[in-house]
């Protein structure tokens, strides 16, 4: 790969709190350096909100803050939606609040994509965990 494609990875998050930090942290340790992280706030009443900014703060030329207008709850689609109307990369990746990536993740796709350029979306495997306290 001569130039590597920007990838614009979506976090959306409503209450996130207990989880949002792990799934950024999960993005800015890919293997992959092109990325560009769209933290989008569908209303947050706790302190999510907060860590988002902290993180657009910290890195202001690769993460950014997104909200509503007015701050309101539009929902998963909108959130998703606006994020993607703000991306900048060539694909988009989505990323739940709650959930994380391995850090090869966006590499291989990225891979994949390049060398199978007729392909329109592409999906890893996933691993299900239900708590770290094992309840």
């Amino acid at each position: 790969m001569d130039a590597q494609p920007l990838v614009s990875c979506v976090i959306i998050f409503l209450n996130a709190e207990e989880f949002i930090e792990e799934a950024i942290q999960s993005v800015l340790s890919q293997t992959y350096s092109q990325c560009e992280l769209l933290l989008v706030d569908d209303g947050s009443t706790d302190g999510s909100r907060a860590i988002a900014e902290r993180y657009a703060h910290l890195y202001p030329s690769k993460i950014y803050y997104l909200t509503h207008e007015g701050r309101q709850n539009l929902g998963m689609s909108a959130s998703r939606n606006l994020g993607i109307c703000k991306s900048r990369g060539e694909y988009v990746a989505f990323l739940d609040a709650d959930d994380l990536w391995l850090p090869g993740k966006v590499q291989q796709q990225v891979e994949i994509l390049q060398n199978e350029p007729s392909a329109g979306m592409i999906y890893g495997r996933t691993l299900i965990w239900h708590s770290w306290a094992g309840k």
